[in-house]
């Protein structure tokens, strides 16, 4: 009758409003990949997928449950399961399915949201309001009842992890998902371009004073070797101030962008082959022109592809 936190702590199996109560602050880690169980019918459903976030607040609404395909040939829509629509028992995720609120139409309806409109903050770009990139979102902390983000966990991949360490972000930094501002998203394993004008950009934003958070564990902080994250940090102040130059000084505009072709070739093949497949798998479920369906299909490949 217990899940597991991803610090290692057993958290009581809980409920809303089933059974004894679970913490308050639980994380995306403890659910995602738990057997979901129809609680009418009591046969399996599926299993989770990954958390569901709000279109423009700083909550966790729920999350989505991947069901298995039909005959084996024929994909299903994920079922989308309301916080207060489910409790935890034996590291099962207990679906109220009997209540029309719990999962998919009817919750969205009473959550007042559009589900195409929501957003799966894990595999997201974390920026700064100016600008500076501070890595992926790899878990969110948040409150059992609300679905109030209490804290975001960042990454940057396995060897910058292993070297420099990671960053906890608290929730009064954090101000949500913004659609049209920060990096260039890409679908699943295919990497965006930052010159493409039509690609749908957007990150998780946080504040500037975010940057100067600490660090947790990395080799270089271990070792006392600080002049590795001295450098890391000054690598990161010379792209803003480039940025800040090139935004000052247009006659230099056309330069920097004969420049780029060579920097992105020089980035991408230091970097992309350890990440390109690691990361922006969160992403905005769609959008107006129609984006939705084809994000979609490419997530469902991502994590077929990672289940085999």
């Amino acid at each position: 009758m217990n899940t597991r936190r991803s610090d290692g702590h057993a958290l009581a199996a809980g409920s809303i409003p089933k059974g004894p109560p679970m913490p308050h602050l639980v994380c995306t880690r403890d659910f995602t990949g738990l057997r979901a169980v129809s609680e009418s019918k009591e046969k399996k459903i599926g299993k989770v997928r990954c958390a569901l976030f709000h279109p423009s607040e700083r909550r966790c609404i729920g999350f989505l449950v991947r069901r298995p395909d039909a005959a084996l040939m024929f994909h299903r829509k994920d079922l989308f399961v309301a916080l207060d629509g489910f409790h935890v028992a034996d590291d099962e995720l207990i679906v109220h399915d009997a209540d029309p609120k719990a999962t998919d139409r009817g919750a969205l309806k009473a959550l007042g949201v559009n589900y195409d409109a929501c957003v799966i903050w894990v595999g997201m770009p974390v920026m700064t309001r100016s600008g500076e990139h501070l890595g992926y979102v790899s878990a969110v902390d948040f409150d059992r009842e609300t679905g109030a983000v209490a804290s975001v966990r960042t990454e940057m991949g396995a060897a910058s992890d292993a070297l420099l360490g990671k960053r906890v972000i608290p929730g009064k930094y954090v101000k949500g998902f913004r659609l049209g501002q920060g990096m260039a998203l890409s679908a699943v394993g295919h990497a965006a371009s930052e010159d493409d004008d039509d690609a749908l950009r957007g990150a998780v934003m946080v504040l500037d004073e975010a940057a100067q958070l600490p660090v947790e564990g990395g080799a270089a902080a271990a070792a006392g070797k600080a002049t590795a994250i001295a450098a890391h940090k000054t690598k990161r102040t010379v792209v803003k101030t480039k940025r800040t130059v090139a935004k000052a000084k247009a006659s230099v505009d056309e330069k920097v962008e004969q420049a780029r072709p060579a920097a992105q070739k020089a980035a991408k093949a230091a970097g992309d082959a350890a990440q390109a497949g690691s990361f922006a798998v969160g992403r905005q479920l769609g959008r107006a022109s129609g984006m939705f369906a084809a994000f979609k299909d490419e997530f469902n490949k991502a994590v077929h592809s990672e289940d085999e």
